[in-house]
């Protein structure tokens, strides 16, 4: 069971990106390239802490010491792509394996529903919304995301969109963080798990 990111504990700078699983190979007599796409591609995190007083501190620290490193897992929420609106409440139709297009229902019927840029989570996997999409009459929708979808997505299975989170595990097995009279800072790498 992932744990829950402390709503109190806040960083002074995020940064977000999805790593694809592309491979190359460029050829030595014409010098042209072949690309392989291939499923396996994941969010990585950076959270830099820059002041980080007593009690933050002790909540930072004691998350990564349930983490221990990278065995435990986290949900790190996305804080800037939130939303406040009602669009329903969506749960998949259809979700395949390595698709890049997956089909929700339960929408408001017959309206925009989701913006390029939009972030959804589903089963802890989070996914970027690429193209707009609008539901029709009976309140589905298919929504293209930034990467495939790792493995088959149950029907049913409720789309998290007013707060989006990515469940995560550390990138490595060391915890550390400088002390300073009064104030702490750290910056901590992590990777989607699955």
């Amino acid at each position: 069971m992932a744990e829950e990111w402390p709503e109190d504990l806040e960083p002074t700078e995020v940064t977000w990106g999805v790593v694809y699983n592309n491979r190359g190979f460029t050829s030595s007599l014409s010098n042209a390239q072949q690309i392989v796409a291939q499923p396996g591609s994941y969010w990585k995190c950076t959270m830099t802490f820059g002041v980080l007083y007593e009690e933050d501190e002790r909540e930072l620290t004691s998350l990564l010491g349930r983490l221990h490193g990278m065995f435990g897992t986290v949900r790190i929420p996305h804080l800037t792509r939130t939303r406040s609106d009602n669009i329903g409440v969506p749960v998949v139709v259809v979700a395949n394996a390595q698709a890049s297009v997956m089909q929700l229902q339960g929408l408001l019927p017959s309206r925009p529903v989701f913006s390029r840029g939009d972030l959804i989570t589903i089963n802890g996997e989070m996914f970027e919304v690429v193209e707009h999409a609008s539901s029709d009459a009976a309140g589905k929708a298919l929504i293209s995301v930034n990467k495939r979808i790792r493995k088959f997505i149950p029907a049913g299975s409720p789309v998290e969109y007013r707060n989006p989170y990515c469940e995560m595990r550390r990138m490595d097995d060391t915890n550390e963080w400088t002390n300073q009279p009064l104030v702490s800072n750290s910056t901590l790498q992590f990777r989607e798990a699955f």
